[in-house]
Formats: structure tokens, sequence, C-alpha cells
């Protein structure tokens, strides 16, 4: 399959790719790096990008710059990349993508267990997945010819170390990748995948 990587550099996308890679034809795109440069927050910007790619058999999009700030102290500028990048952005990845994406291929969609664990300091966050969530399951009661999923990570455990964190409950990159992979390669739509279910 020729598939589109959105986010590819990070951590979640470095371990999707891996294990993509050995047996589909992978195109990689993010901000700064990758085979392509996106911009998600401008949908011209994706609009070009599909242009570049042609047609594709899937597209999975791991990328999202949201802002953790306590709500008394967002400034606009957290609040705005919140939603421009990581909520607006992957939904633009889906609602144009849909004219690159072949019949019987896939776009699937990065939320979090923000949607349904509320946590200090992420309502932003929170609000962007959940509103990715309800995107793709009303979208996918539309949309036929494509699958239409959502991966929704808990805390992955190369994250957490970044940040000074205690890694239990936490679940490994290589883990996480399993469920975009199912998403590609199985027959769901409509779905949000849950990634210890695949773990």
């Amino acid at each position: 399959m020729k598939i589109l990587l959105i986010g590819a550099s990070g951590v979640i996308g470095r371990a999707v790719m891996h294990a993509l890679s050995s047996d589909h034809e992978v195109h990689t795109a993010s901000r700064k790096s990758g085979d392509l440069q996106v911009d998600m927050s401008d949908p011209d910007s994706l609009r070009s990008l599909f242009a570049k790619t042609g047609p594709l058999d899937a597209i999975i999009s791991v990328a999202g710059d949201g802002v953790m700030a306590p709500l008394a102290t967002m400034s606009d500028d957290d609040f705005n990349r919140t939603v421009d990048t990581q909520m607006k952005g992957q939904l633009n990845v889906l609602r144009l993508g849909l004219d690159v994406v072949t019949p019987g291929g896939s776009i699937t969609l990065t939320s979090g267990v923000a949607a349904q664990n509320p946590m200090p300091s992420t309502s932003a966050i929170a609000a962007s997945c959940a509103a990715i969530e309800a995107f793709t399951s009303t979208a996918a009661t539309e949309v036929e010819t494509v699958r239409l999923n959502v991966v929704s990570p808990i805390f992955v455990k190369e994250s957490m170390e970044l940040f000074g964190l205690p890694t239990d409950g936490g679940l490994s990159a290589v883990d996480t990748a399993k469920s975009y992979l199912a998403a590609v390669t199985g027959d769901m739509h409509g779905q949000i995948l849950s990634t210890p279910d695949f773990a």
C-alpha cells in the first residue's frame, strides 16, 4: 500500500513508520522534516501536500501541537495552537484527504486518553480529542468508500520518560503502533481504537 504518514518525526510516528515500512510504501510529512513538509493548521498547505502525493491507499495522522495549560492562565496562543493544529488540522486531513484516498483505503486520525479522562491543564487538548472522535465517527456514517478511524493512545512510556514521569500505566511506542497497523490493515470503520486493546 502507498501510505502517507503525517507526524512521522514524533515518538509515536517513528514507531508507526517502523511498523509499516517493511511491507508498505510509506511517505512521511511533517512541519520541518520528512519527505514532504506541511503546516496542518493551514488547509491550503494540506491541499498542496495531497496534490504532491497523488492517489493514496491510506493516510495516517499522528501529528498535533497540543498545549498543556491551566484554564486560568491559558493564553489565546495556547488555545489556538491546540485547536488549529491538533483538532482542526486533523479534521482537515480527513476532510481534504478523502479526495486522494482510493476506494477501499483508509484515513486514521489520533485523539488521546484526555477525551475520556479529565486531567488538570488539558482542557483544550481534551476538547480537541473529543472533537476528533465525534467528527470521525459521524463522518463514517456518510462515507462508504474509505474507512475512517481514530486511534486513542494512552500515555506513551518514551514520552513519559522525557517529562521525567514514572512510566507505570504507560504503553511503549512500539505497542502503541500496533493500533495504527490494525486500523490500516483491518476492516474497522468509524471506530475509536484504544491502544491497550492491540498491544
